[in-house]
Formats: structure tokens, sequence, C-alpha cells
């Protein structure tokens, strides 16, 4: 045999198995039914290409030119009566059909972007001005690493519409406890609190139902993503309500009412109680000083040391709360965050200030979210300190979601601890304002993508230009680990292939957002030899050789 004939022969043997190789694997993705593209090849013409599917009777029915998507590259959307059932061997068969040089599915593209798909989402600037967009890529709320369902309580002096259709499916139900029983079955020391706590009724009774209070909760954590309404910050969260607190007593017992719920939790190792992280409270006493509400003041305190941190609202008024007073955004504790407002063009409006107590501004002025006029659950604008508070709360209970065991391994045996370093977090990632300079503690506003990111350096969650930076060990027996970067987060294609360029393995993997970036993978059933491990997206592609030994 001369060495052009077996130069032929071994290239169309190994033409033969790579597309045996490329078509072993099943094709994934939503697809349109009915429709195949072709690639024809270069002396084919679609119709006596599509005469000869139907003589083979290829599936089952009369395939047909739907479009001619490109002349100069001779592709074309075939359209076909798509029997019941798998119907892949229905591509495989148009695959080896005579004069068609490639064919896939008519694959439905999927949006790639971070944005929820709610209806009224186009209104809600404040997300925007926060990074919530960003953020969402890490997450959208919900649990912790360790699995632990994530609650912010809120305070209000009415109470909220937990019906709204945006709501609903995150409100907080104490199942240990049987409602309307008369029994304090959870043995917390709160006899029917199945939806909360109303300290003046003595039991879960939400008193009067009010739009502020149900604004307060859609801020936090309206369901996300979900073709309906807006969005909160945390799409999955639970919003345990504390109301009618009109009263400073009032306030106490409800802020007592949830340290005691997280203490359960911790000391039952998450058995009992609640894992509540935040508090938030968007009403207060103007003009009266911390020495005037000790008591009041010192629950802030009490609540950091089970793990809670608080974010409270400040005045409404643009005076200075350290000269003129203000309950409870001048009370002086490591574990509450004081809060002032700014608008939608990031910049502060008539509020609160105090360069040692107001520690930051966030949104309030021209916030949209979901509302409640007596009668019906609706969407429009909620705006002043009350509406700037609950982002930071939000944001607390946003950042224990996110996949870094660093952040939250210890909020249940260093509670304390745990609550202050988120609380530092959101303090120290602040986008720096100029309204806010001097008369803020961080001068700055909320950044929650900021946020995100610190705690990615913190989990050692890194971005940078792709590359495979090792691979270990090599040459192997069995197992070898890929250790990859990645410049995003966006899902990028992983293959294994041999020397000849068969694929072995191909897969869509997402990089994780925290921690080390690597791919493990079993090559015990490997012949020896050398083979690819490459990981790309689009034209970008990196590959590194290792050794089955």
């Amino acid at each position: 045999m001369n060495m052009k004939l077996l130069l032929s022969c071994c290239l169309l043997l190994l033409s033969v198995n790579l597309l045996t190789a490329q078509q072993s694997f099943p094709e994934k993705g939503n697809r349109r039914a009915g429709d195949i593209m072709v690639q024809l090849g270069a002396d084919a013409a679609i119709a006596p290409v599509i005469a000869e599917l139907n003589r083979r009777n290829v599936a089952g029915g009369s395939f047909f030119l739907k479009k001619t998507l490109a002349p100069d590259w001779r592709m074309y959307l075939l359209g076909f009566e798509e029997p019941a059932g798998n119907a892949e061997h229905i591509l495989e068969a148009v695959r080896m059909s005579a004069g068609i040089a490639a064919a896939q599915w008519n694959h439905l593209t999927e949006s790639r972007n971070v944005e929820p798909n709610d209806t009224q989402w186009p209104n809600q600037f404040d997300m925007t001005l926060i990074g919530m967009p960003e953020a969402w890529i890490a997450g959208t709320g919900g649990l912790t690493p360790n699995g632990d369902t994530i609650v912010v309580a809120i305070l209000e002096k009415e109470g909220p519409f937990m019906k709204h259709p945006d709501l609903i499916g995150n409100r907080w139900v104490n199942y240990r406890e049987i409602e309307d029983d008369g029994i304090d079955n959870d043995n917390n020391g709160y006899v029917d609190d199945y939806y909360g706590w109303t300290p003046r009724y003595g039991s879960d009774d939400p008193g009067v139902i009010d739009n502020h209070a149900t604004a307060v909760n859609g801020i936090i954590g309206a369901q996300g993503n979900n073709i309906t309404g807006v969005s909160g910050m945390n799409w999955n969260v639970k919003l345990l309500n504390i109301q009618e607190t009109d009263v400073s007593s009032e306030v106490v017992e409800g802020y007592a009412y949830v340290a005691k719920l997280r203490q359960m939790y911790n000391e039952s190792n998450g058995q009992e109680g609640a894992f509540i992280v935040a508090t938030n409270m968007s009403f207060g006493v103007d003009s009266a000083f911390p020495a005037q509400a000790p008591l009041w003041c010192a629950a802030y305190d009490e609540l950091g040391a089970v793990g809670i941190i608080s974010a409270v609202a400040t005045s409404n008024d643009p005076v200075n709360v350290e000269i003129f007073g203000d309950i409870p955004s001048a009370c002086p504790s490591d574990y509450m965050i004081a809060v002032t407002n700014v608008d939608i063009a990031d910049k502060k409006v008539a509020s609160g200030f105090g360069a040692e107590s107001i520690d930051l501004g966030a949104p309030g002025q021209g916030t949209y979210n979901v509302t409640w006029d007596g009668q019906n659950s609706g969407y429009g604008t909620f705006g002043g300190t009350s509406a700037a508070s609950p982002h930071v709360a939000g944001a607390i209970a946003f950042l224990y979601s996110l996949g870094c065991e660093t952040l939250t391994v210890d909020a249940l045996t260093a509670p304390a601890s745990c609550g202050k370093r988120v609380r530092d977090i959101i303090l120290n990632t602040v986008s720096p304002n100029p309204t806010l300079d001097s008369i803020t503690v961080t001068g700055g506003r909320l950044d929650v993508a900021q946020a995100v990111s610190f705690v990615r350096d913190l989990c050692q969650g890194s971005i940078g230009p792709l590359a495979v930076s090792a691979a270990l060990p090599n040459p192997t027996e069995n197992k070898i680990r890929f250790f990859y970067e990645t410049p995003g987060f966006l899902p990028y294609t992983v293959r294994v292939s041999n020397v000849l360029g068969q694929i072995i393995l191909e897969e869509t993997i997402t990089p994780p957002q925290f921690g080390v970036k690597e791919y493990e993978f079993d090559a015990t059933n490997l012949p020896r030899g050398v083979y690819f491990f490459s990981i790309g997206r689009g034209k970008a592609v990196r590959s590194t050789k290792f050794i089955k030994k």
C-alpha cells in the first residue's frame, strides 16, 4: 500500500471516529419541536435532499423547507411532523443522509443576564443602583451553605398584607406551632406564634394591615424571577413579622421574641427556633436621645449577642441626630446599622445624618415595590428612610446566602462574631458618595455588588484570563484534578480528548463563585496514553496535556 493510500485510509478512519465520538453525546437544552437545521454539502441541492429524506421515511412524515437561512453557507431550516417519544434517532438519520454536511436541532436560546423576569422589574431603579443584578450572579437568597433557612424579622407599627402574590411564598411559618390551638407547642414561651408575634395581642394577629409594612417586606424579600410584579433583594427568604409596635415596651418585647428564636436555633444546632440574621425597623422616635431610651438601645447588643444585625431607619427630617436626637438611629451599638436616604440618582435627600451615628445611605426615595391600598395588592413607589433601611436588612440576609462557608461557618458557634463580620463587610464595601461624605460614618451608599466581590475574595473566589493552571497528579493512574481560571461565571465547556482528537468527555460546567476552580476527571478506564483537557467558551479555549499511565 503506498503512502498516499495509507494516509487517506487513516484520515477516513479518523473522520469516522470523530463523527462517531461527536454523535455519541445526547443533545442537551430546549429546542423548537418539528424543526431541524441543515447545512448541505458543496454539490448538493435542497430539493433532492428533502426528497431523499422523505423517500427514506426518516421522520415518519414529510420534511419540507421552512426557510432558507444562509444561502451562501448552504444552510436551511426544515420542518417535519415530530412523532411522540424520543426524536434523537431522527437527527442522527438526517446527519447520515446523502448531501447533508451537518445538522442540528433548532435550539431555543436562553437569556444569560441576571435580571429577573418579573413584569415590573424595569421600574426597580433602586436594585440596579446597589448592584443587585451583578450580585444575583452569585446567588438569590434563601439558604446558607450549611442549609440553614435564612429569616429576616421585620418590626412594624402595623401589619403587612402577606397574601400579596409576591410575598406569600416567602412568609415565615413556625411549623413547630399548631395554629390557634391556645398551646405553646414548641415551648418557646409564646402561644400561637404561627406567623410571627404581636406583643399587644399576645398572638400572631397582624392587627391593622397597611401599605408601609407591606412595602418594607417586599424590598427585603418579594419573590423574584416568578414572572410576577417585582423582585426583592432576596428572591427566596423567610419574612417574619412583629407588628402593632406603637410604644417602646412593644418594641422591646418584639425584639426579645426575635432574640429568643435565634438563641434557640443556635443552642439546638438548628433543630428549634429560627435562623434570624437581621431585623428591620422603619420607624422610630424623633428628637429623642439614647439616654432617654436605654432599654430600647440595649436591645441591639442583646440581639447582636445571638448573631442578629439590626437595620434601622433614621429620621426623614434633615437633622443631625447627634445634636437633635433620634431613636433608634442614634443608639450606640456594634450590631446596628443606621441608614439614611438617597434617591435613584444616588443623591442624599432630606433625611437624618450624623458623622458618628448614621452609617451609610441606601435607596429610599423613588423605590418601586409591592403595595397594598386596603383592598387590593399592587405595585408602586414607596420612599423615605423607611424604604432605605430594608435594603440594608435585605443585604445582610443576602450575604448569608452566598456559597462561602468561611463567611458563615461559625454562625451558630460564634454568632456575635459572625454577625459583626457580615456587618463590617457591608460597611467596608460602600460606594463613596459625595452627598454622604463627612455626614455619615462610611461616607458612602450601600453597594451589594461590591460586598459580594469582597466575599468572593474572602473565599478565594477569583476571576482572571481563561487558563488551565495545573493538572494533578500528572501522570495519573485514576483520578486527576484540573485547576483553571475564568474571567466570569457563565457556563463553560470542558472536554477530554485523545491525540487523534476523539472526544472522550464533553460537559458544560458553571465555574464556582467561591473557592478554588477545579474539575475532577476519572481516567481509570482510559487506555494508557496521552490525552488533552480543555475548557472554553465560544472561540476562547485553553487546554493542557496529561498522561494516563
